[in-house]
Order: structure tokens, then C-alpha cells, then sequence
């Protein structure tokens, strides 16, 4: 069994960059378009406040994903680990 141990927050099992990338990029382009949304001047609606809260946390657990796997060489361990 390895002894690399993740926090309940990573969604990743080997250091993957590219799923914790997409999560940011998703989070990040639904923000966008929930803020042209309601700058555009029209009734805000719950939906949109809901979607902007979910963006937030997407683009928050990618940048947690990002930043755990890139200490202290957590990656290259999981990655010889998978092997």
C-alpha cells in the first residue's frame, strides 16, 4: 500500500494536471458568462446565482488539485506508484 495519502479535495489518483486544467478553465468560463448575465441589466435569476457558486468552487478545487500535486513531489510519486 503507498504511503501517499491524498486530502479528501483531490479528484486526481495519479497527479494528472489536465483534469484539474479543465475544472479551472469550466469554472472560470461559467463565472464569465454568469456575470455577463447579470451585468446585462436584466432580472437576475436564482439559477444564475446558483451556477456562479458552483464555478467558484470548480475553479477552487482545480487550484487545490494544481497546488497539492505540485509539492514536495507528490507526482512523480503517484505516477511510479501507478506503474
Amino acid at each position: 500500500m503507498s504511503e501517499l495519502r491524498r486530502p479528501w479535495f483531490t479528484l486526481t489518483k495519479n497527479g494528472s494536471v489536465l483534469p484539474a486544467v479543465i475544472e479551472v478553465v469550466l469554472g472560470a468560463l461559467g463565472l464569465v458568462v454568469q456575470l455577463l448575465t447579470i451585468t446585462s441589466g436584466g432580472p437576475v435569476e436564482t439559477i444564475t446565482l446558483i451556477v456562479c457558486v458552483v464555478a467558484v468552487l470548480l475553479v477552487a478545487q482545480g487550484v487545490a488539485d494544481l497546488v497539492w500535486w505540485s509539492r514536495g513531489d507528490r507526482r512523480a510519486r503517484a505516477q511510479s506508484d501507478a506503474s
